[in-house]
């Protein structure tokens, strides 16, 4: 029996046009009576999430900033915070590289230095909380990830290569979609979530499935036995999964889990 489901977001769950698959919303009470547990798994902050599921947030539990946060209907669950080290470090590479911004993700709010990608990312496109910062260094909040936003349409896996090569190795770097970087603890991924969770829960890897589409996906796969990438998912990413969902865009992770679920 599946007894969790755990999905990425963005090119999984929701399409190209940044829009959620809202069959989802009709299989979430099904799921809920059956003994199934829902978790979503994504780069994004836990407030932006929140309103992707704002009709149906008793039935979903939240693991936000690539792991390091998960909420549960409201209720904080577990929480993986940067030093300040670790964040100064992580601005430091980013301001010596070309063409990046880096945005300070904290719990409930990101911060930003630009107007304009305030603007941005507060838009229904993203619903993010956000506030500006004149000084990034000098946030006094619970600081969970550095995002990185290639600003002058530079290749990710190269702006990816430069960083990494500049970066602290203790300090985790993964791209989490085309033009995007984020930074973290190093050890801290969607996997270890999916493992905590699976711990409180006493659910084995085998009662599990997940879906991804980008490399901050993969750790997702090693804790479940049905492991999908989505068809849309960059090669290396299928590699590491057990199963292919069919595409983002024709609602590849509901008819998944209808299938083999039976829901």
């Amino acid at each position: 029996m599946i007894k969790l489901i755990v999905s990425d977001m963005d090119g999984t769950l929701v399409n190209d046009e940044k829009k959620i698959d809202e069959d989802i919303y009709k299989i979430l009470p099904k799921l809920k009576e059956a003994g199934t547990r829902f978790v979503v798994a994504s780069g994004r902050q836990y407030p932006s999430l929140r309103e992707d599921f704002k009709e149906h947030v008793k039935d979903v539990v939240i693991i936000s900033e690539n792991g390091a946060f998960i909420m549960d209907n409201g209720k904080e669950l577990y929480a993986q915070c940067m030093t300040r080290g670790q964040v100064a470090a992580s601005l430091d590479a980013a301001f010596a590289i070309e063409g990046l911004e880096p945005i300070v993700c904290a719990k409930h709010v990101s911060y930003t230095r630009s107007p304009e990608m305030k603007v941005f990312l507060e838009s229904p496109l993203f619903n993010y909380k956000m506030a500006l910062a004149e000084d990034l260094y000098q946030i006094d909040d619970d600081i969970i990830k550095i995002s990185i936003i290639i600003t002058n349409d530079g290749d990710t896996v190269e702006k990816f290569r430069e960083m990494r090569a500049i970066l602290d190795e203790r300090i985790n770097l993964v791209t989490s979609g085309e033009g995007c970087m984020d930074t973290g603890i190093y050890g801290v991924n969607k996997g270890t979530a999916v493992e905590a969770l699976q711990e409180m829960w006493n659910i084995t890897p085998e009662e599990t499935m997940v879906f991804g589409d980008q490399y901050n996906d993969i750790e997702m796969f090693e804790k479940a036995y049905y492991s999908f990438a989505m068809q849309g998912a960059v090669e290396g990413v299928k590699k590491k999964a057990r199963f292919q969902a069919g595409s983002n865009n024709e609602g590849g992770v509901v008819k998944a889990i209808r299938q083999i679920t039976g829901i």
